[in-house]
């Protein structure tokens, strides 16, 4: 059943209605989401300029238009926010949020002034400064200067906040009876300081219904059932503590948990199955490292584990093969990233792959952006580009590239995950094939003989081959077709001006000779060849035809029969270039003594040896045939996209300015010098350098409870999806450019907790956190708390947000009864080709959970694009959450939704929930199931109103569901 024109009719009615709720609403969520001022720069746009901008202005304009320069050009300085600002001669040099009226975009356009002079800048870089300027020309230069060069101060760098060792710090005392656990108490003492001596009020608990629904939605992604509603709320009836600890750990032990936590860790890992670009080529095998971290949440792996095997599972020891394919599938991370595989500089590449690899282990695991020490030390943090390049170096020695025009990617063969017994019987059934085959093909006595061909010595009478012939003109040797003597014969096609073959013999004695020639016999053939024989008694033509099979042993025509003497040579010559159209087909004469033809044992003889080559060459293309046929039935040998060392790993140079040919001093690998303890020292020693890349170095120095950056970074992101926001509201940077923590004692405590008691448990630091009261706060909010912290960065309430893509587009699914969860694992791309351009969403199932659904860089499902699906080309440790009309437009007119409320009226309508005779209870049931709460009075009678004399219409129900999902409260969480 289709929708009908009055559901669609009524929704309309009431878009207006919800366009200015969320409009309204824009402000609370901005509110509540702490959205920086206006002027504010945030990590993007920072991010932006250290990437995009300052490596363009260093390298172009630098040398004409810096306080270093000899001589400033035009009295421009572009070496500050202010001195840009300012502007030259000609005037201000830009006009912030205006590319149109910039003097700077003009001159590098070329349209008046030419910046550089030399030449115009590339497109893809005007279009960066466009957008740059566009959007505020944000740039963290301060003073008129700025040094192209600069001390970094490594010993001071580990006194910020972030580099410092991590030491657990002492649970504080509180004593206002609000906290129920150490998590609490940090929060609470947090609190109490920031208000000075006056305790800031806290919201009550939220109600049980808000807190199974933000259970269910943060812990599997997923609404809350009617019937887990109503057990969760008489279980908190009966004891609160009991109700979270148990529903808690049911939702833990759910598949659901990987899924939903496995895509958030896919987020940071940059997943994706295809490249993205112009012609961005498929990652066939990406669905494995998908499957990978689903089964690592659900199994609740060691986080330090899988920084190892992310960063080097490949070189990691296994106790069987399972755990070896785990592993290597684990390295996969490293692959993720958005390559052009296309570029032809493959220096360029191999180095584009070695900045991505970097750039993405560091915001990854360290919460430090690297990639701008490319070109020069970091402008904020206290790295040196000597130790980006001694992480160059290590990523260097790691081959990820497959050479080519298009170049590919490292794959291994994976051991386990196929029938080793059928692929056993395979190769058991190829060998026998292969035997056959070199049985039939041994070769006779004559080494040159062509496996299977007729062997000289064995035929009667004088051979002569055309191997030893005179061949004038153009023959092709060729060995395509039998029968042929020896090796092969020879052809020659038309025009055949000037082409003829002489065989020449000298006869043991005087007599009379058979005189017969191999006729390589087809329809491709000519059919009138002449062959002119040289006798005793002269010169004799004969007219063979080559379509035609001899008679007789049927590979021998006979020519005729002729007397030669023995001091004379006998002669046969075939006339090639007078034969008529088609090949003429060169190979042995036969010279046979008449008195054999007596009593013909011999002749018999060589007929047979003819028949049971014959024999043999049928029976051998029966058995390539099979052979070929057994090919196609292999069984597959799945395969996992990985990294592997090279075989020559060594250090390298750093590039000057990040120019590919531009070589500096050579840098030993190792890691980041500020987040390593002196002790352990910043360079990788053991083992030999010189027979290992220093990857398992490397992720074992990530990984240890003694890097002070991993286990915070990791724990932050784990606040973050439970609470709403990080301790470190920039998840990818710690940086000076980062947002400071705005609990850091507690960040520490759960960061040491995590290592020490908790082993590096995801699983346990999440059950830690939802039994806190921080977690079980309400949303709302007081006046005087908003006043006092605008942004709740002291956590007096909790934090509204909106679900994630996926939770919206999994929501609808579930309550429509469409979610298929038979689909847990496995390829989700039926067919595989080398590029994704031609793909669309529409070609795949539209029922499995939002995590299963192909991930193409070019082509995002178009709910994912209006509700901020993660970047797939970048670390996304924190989604953007924007709130926009198109959002509710979309909720209002999207054909996908309008079918999923169509599927949840029908659903509803045939089950309990629904009672035709109380169209009340069934409101309020239908509202429970999308919302998790009972409706409002005002709500209640909205939907009785449009449900009117119709309790039982599927259209009915289909507009009451859809005004549901269109609504603000289905897609927001408490």
């Amino acid at each position: 059943m289709q929708v009908t024109e009055p559901s669609i009719a009524w929704s309309r009615e009431i878009a207006s209605l919800l366009i200015l709720l969320v409009a309204s609403f824009n402000i609370a969520i901005a509110d509540e989401a702490g959205d920086p001022a206006p002027n504010k720069p945030n990590a993007a746009q920072l991010q932006f300029f250290e990437e995009r901008i300052r490596p363009v202005l260093v390298e172009h304009c630098y040398s004409c238009h810096s306080a270093e320069a000899k001589d400033v050009r035009g009295g421009l300085l572009l070496d500050s926010r202010d001195a840009i600002l300012l502007g030259g001669d000609s005037g201000p040099a830009l006009v912030a949020g205006k590319p149109e009226s910039s003097l700077l975009l003009e001159a590098m356009r070329h349209e008046s002034l030419e910046m550089p002079p030399d030449r115009k800048l590339p497109d893809n870089i005007l279009n960066d400064f466009e957008t740059w300027i566009q959007l505020g020309a944000v740039d963290p230069r301060e003073g008129g200067v700025v040094r192209s060069k600069r001390s970094i101060d490594i010993d001071k760098g580990r006194e910020f906040w972030s580099f410092r060792p991590l030491v657990k710090p002492a649970v504080p005392e509180a004593g206002d009876g609000w906290a129920i656990s150490d998590v609490d108490r940090f929060v609470a003492a947090a609190r109490s300081e920031a208000a000075n001596t006056t305790t800031l009020a806290t919201a009550d608990e939220a109600t049980p219904e808000t807190l199974i629904r933000r259970l269910s939605f943060v812990l599997i992604g997923l609404p809350p059932t009617l019937d887990e509603q109503k057990h969760f709320i008489d279980a908190w009836k009966a004891n609160p503590e009991t109700a979270m600890s148990t529903t808690v750990d049911r939702l833990l032990a759910s598949p659901q948990f990987g899924e939903h936590w496995g895509r958030h860790w896919m987020d940071v890992a940059r997943y994706a199955e295809s490249t993205g670009g112009g012609r961005s080529m498929m990652l066939p095998d990406a669905w494995r490292f998908r499957d990978y971290v689903i089964h690592s949440f659900n199994t609740d792996k060691s986080f330090q584990q899988l920084v190892r095997e992310h960063l080097a599972g490949d070189l990691l020891p296994a106790s069987n093969d399972k755990q070896r394919d785990e592993q290597v599938i684990g390295a996969g991370y490293l692959m993720l990233g958005a390559i052009n595989y296309e570029e032809q500089d493959k220096e360029q590449l191999r180095m584009d792959v070695v900045d991505e690899q970097i750039d993405s282990m560091g915001r990854s695991f360290l919460g430090m952006t690297l990639g701008c020490c490319r070109c020069h030390d970091h402008k904020f943090d206290p790295i040196p580009t000597t130790d980006y390049y001694a992480l160059g170096g290590i990523f260097r020695s790691t081959k990820s590239l497959t050479p080519g025009n298009v170049c590919g990617f490292v794959t291994t063969p994976l051991r386990v995950g196929f029938d080793r017994t059928a692929l056993d019987q395979w190769i058991a059934k190829n060998k026998e094939l292969e035997r056959q085959i070199s049985e039939l093909k041994k070769p006779g006595r004559e080494k040159n003989d062509r496996p299977g061909a007729p062997n000289r010595n064995v035929l009667t009478g004088i051979i002569t081959d055309d191997s030893e012939a005179q061949l004038e003109g153009k023959w092709v040797a060729s060995s395509f077709q039998q029968p042929f003597v020896g090796v092969g014969y020879h052809h020659s096609d038309s025009p055949r001006t000037g082409v003829s073959a002489r065989f020449e013999t000298q006869l043991p004695e005087n007599g009379e000779y058979v005189v017969r020639m191999v006729v390589n016999h087809g329809e491709s053939r000519s059919d009138k060849v002449p062959v002119v024989v040289t006798h005793a008694d002269g010169e004799s033509t004969v007219t063979v035809n080559q379509k035609s099979k001899p008679s007789g042993d049927g590979m021998f025509a006979e020519l005729g029969r002729f007397r030669f003497e023995a001091a004379q040579q006998a002669v046969v010559v075939v006339k090639a270039a007078e034969a008529s159209s088609g090949f003429v087909i060169v190979d042995s004469i036969q010279f046979l003594p008449i008195s054999l033809l007596s009593p013909g044992e011999r002749i018999a003889a060589s007929s047979q040896i003819f028949a049971d080559n014959a024999g043999k060459q049928t029976e051998l293309r029966r058995l390539e045939a099979e052979r070929k046929q057994h090919a196609k039935s292999k069984p597959e040998i799945p395969t996992a996209m990985c990294v592997e060392d090279e075989k020559s790993p060594a250090d390298w140079h750093v590039h000057i300015r990040g120019e590919i040919r531009n070589l500096g001093p050579v840098v030993p690998r190792g890691f980041i010098t500020v987040a390593t303890p002196v002790s352990i020292g910043p360079t990788i020693t053991t083992p030999n350098p010189s027979t290992t890349s220093g990857r398992l170095e490397l992720a074992e120095w990530v990984a240890s409870s003694s890097n002070p950056l991993t286990a915070r970074v990791y724990v932050n992101r784990i606040w973050q999806h439970l609470i709403g926001e990080g301790i470190v509201r920039t998840p990818d940077n710690f940086g000076e450019t980062g947002e400071r923590p705005s609990h850091p004692e507690l960040l520490d405590f759960l960061a040491a907790t995590f290592v020490e008691d908790d082993a590096w448990s995801t699983k346990r630091m999440v059950r830690r956190l939802c039994l806190s009261r921080t977690f079980r706060m309400s949303s709302s909010s007081t006046a005087e708390q908003t006043a006092a912290d605008p942004d709740n960065r002291l956590l007096t309430h909790a934090i509204r947000r909106r679900l994630d893509a996926e939770a919206v587009r999994d929501s609808l699914l579930q309550i429509a009864g469409s979610l298929d969860r038979s689909v847990q694992s496995g390829r989700t791309i039926a067919k595989v080709s080398t590029y994704d351009n031609e793909y669309r969403h529409s070609m795949y199932p539209t029922n499995v959970r939002s995590v299963f659904v192909p991930s193409f860089r070019n082509t995002m499902l178009d709910l994912f694009e209006v509700f901020d699906g993660a970047n797939p080309n970048l670390v996304s440790g924190k989604r953007t959450r924007s709130t926009r009309p198109a959002q509710a437009l979309y909720m209002l007119n999207s054909p996908f939704v309008m079918q999923q409320a169509q599927s949840a009226a029908r659903e509803f309508l045939k089950s309990p929930p629904f009672e035709a005779k109380n169209p009340d209870i069934s409101v309020r049931n239908a509202w429970q199931i999308c919302m998790s709460r009972e409706p409002t009075p005002k709500e209640l009678s909205a939907i009785l109103t449009a449900i009117g004399e119709r309790p039982i219409s599927e259209d009915a129900w289909t507009e009451v569901f859809h005004a549901m999902f269109a609504s603000v409260d289905f897609r927001y969480l408490e």
